[in-house]
């Protein structure tokens, strides 16, 4: 076997003065840009939903039984519920995960043994600048616990093992897609461990140890049987399309440019878009996204346990995708381009890559550079979500008057004003989203706006103002009966956000 960079893991992954200057500039200038845009990004729904179940918690213990609800493990819901304890501001929620994005760029950028090129790419790509970093999510914490293994594994101290588990536990507990990582990468390493030790003892030992640490995170995985996201949600859900949407899905991890002639780019993919007026291009792009594959897999091929490693989370991820839930958005896809970082970095510990495999895969990074570019100026000049200007149209409603929300108002509503608001169609006082029980029977009621109406105008209101994030015209598809019951008048809305659903509207409703 080739060990040339085999103690690359032991110190910095350059030595040379000139290559330092190189990574500190790079590494600098990405904070800088990172830190810019994160200042212009205003948040859009999800991620201050997750931010209001965090701060509406009152122990610790109520955030995890709030968060099951929503299929997503507590690695993230923890960090921001300690940060909640201490300030209300989202701001510093945006701060921290700068922290967790920058941190986990300068892991790649010093103590990675990828070629020095891609290294200096790679952290201005899309998902890093972008889909990682400026949106404040759960998925920036599972990219650093990725890079933070792949640097582990190949140091050797006392408690190595125990550490690695630690982190294992954590990544697994992140997000559904980063459990398929934490099992990929489990694979590499009892590959990795039974050729260094030839003991099937130790290797059974860890199969189970890593059993034993993957397996708790299925338990926040599947929400609840009576909430919203259960299993039967997504199986109601299901069609065709996933199994299309998971053929495009290299092209969407490896190839994000946005349709950028689009008001609403955020995650399209130009290809795709361009098929609705291009027949040709869908028999094109699934040959497209078999020689992405083909390029993934030439990088890796002399070593199985980095195929093993990529094949595994690739294979994983298609079949969650067609089974449950489909990767058509941008943020989905690039965690098998994650996946495939990981098996690289492991790769490059033993073998060089071929000049030529370099460049090809860099022109790609480019690429990704371009779709960096595109959604950076975008979201500079327009607002992603108006949901920060709903305390404005708050103002508005005269002193005194009966004001209310619907469901999905109260995101902005809980984030931007940190107060609680009675929601129409709940018909309760609430101060946070939850896909529970609740949500699951509102989710079935065919006129929930005009029911909830109905409820307040028999408390001998002549009418109530209501904050929206609904236009008239989508407000009717969920309830045509609101509308036709009662005088519902758009008084004033915030629009034009890159977000679909990103706007708010200000109405006032009345009887006939």
């Amino acid at each position: 076997m080739n060990t040339w960079s085999s103690t690359a893991s032991l110190r910095p992954a350059t030595v040379l003065s000139y290559e330092k200057i190189l990574l500190w500039t790079a590494g600098l200038l990405y904070v800088a840009i990172a830190a810019g845009a994160m200042l212009r990004h205003e948040p859009w729904g999800d991620e201050i939903h997750s931010w209001n179940i965090a701060k509406g918690s009152v122990s610790y213990a109520d955030v995890i039984y709030n968060s099951r609800f929503e299929g997503h493990p507590p690695t993230w819901y923890t960090i921001m519920w300690i940060i909640s304890r201490v300030t209300h501001n989202f701001l510093y929620v945006q701060v921290v995960h700068l922290v967790i994005a920058s941190a986990t760029v300068f892991l790649l950028l010093f103590y990675s043994p990828l070629p020095l090129p891609s290294r200096l790419l790679i952290p201005f790509g899309y998902f890093f600048l972008f889909e990682f970093a400026v949106l404040t999510r759960n998925y920036a914490i599972g990219v650093l616990l990725v890079f933070c293994i792949c640097g582990l594994l190949r140091q050797q101290f006392k408690y190595k093992a125990i550490l690695y588990y630690a982190l294992l536990l954590l990544l697994s507990n992140g997000h559904l897609f980063a459990l398929l990582l934490a099992g990929s990468l489990h694979l590499y390493y009892l590959w990795w461990n039974y050729e260094q030790y030839k003991s099937t003892k130790g290797l059974a030992g860890h199969m189970v140890a890593g059993l034993l640490v993957l397996l708790p995170s299925l338990y926040f995985i599947f929400p609840p049987s009576g909430g919203a996201l259960a299993v039967p949600f997504w199986l109601d859900r299901w069609n065709a399309s996933n199994i299309i949407i998971t053929i495009q899905s290299p092209i969407r991890s490896m190839i994000p440019v946005p349709a950028w002639w689009e008001a609403h780019w955020w995650n399209t993919e130009f290809l795709m878009q361009w098929q609705a007026h291009h027949t040709w291009l869908k028999y094109v792009t699934p040959f497209l996204a078999a020689a992405i594959v083909v390029l993934m897999v030439s990088l890796l091929r002399k070593s199985r346990k980095s195929l093993l490693l990529f094949g595994a989370n690739l294979l994983a991820t298609a079949l969650v995708s067609i089974v449950v839930f489909p990767l058509g958005c941008a943020r989905y896809a690039g965690l098998i381009f994650i996946g495939f970082l990981a098996a690289w970095w492991l790769y490059c510990y033993e073998y060089r890559t071929s000049r030529w495999q370099q460049r090809l895969f860099n022109v790609l990074l480019v690429v990704q550079i371009v779709a960096t570019a595109i959604a950076l100026s975008s979201d500079w000049n327009k607002p992603f979500s108006n949901f920060n200007r709903v305390g404005g149209l708050m103002a508005k409603v005269p002193v005194g008057e009966k004001l209310v929300c619907d469901y999905w108002g109260l995101n902005a509503v809980a984030a931007f004003t940190d107060q609680p608001l009675y929601c129409i169609d709940l018909q309760r006082e609430v101060n946070f989203l939850l896909w529970d029980e609740h949500m699951a029977r509102l989710m079935k009621l065919p006129h929930r706006y005009a029911d909830g109406a109905t409820q307040l105008f028999q408390q001998g209101l002549d009418g109530f103002w209501m904050i929206s994030s609904g236009s008239p015209a989508e407000l009717a598809k969920v309830d045509d009966l609101f509308q036709q019951t009662y005088n519902v008048a758009l008084t004033d809305s915030v629009g034009g956000a890159i977000e679909k659903g990103g706007n708010v509207y200000l109405y006032r409703v009345e009887k006939h």
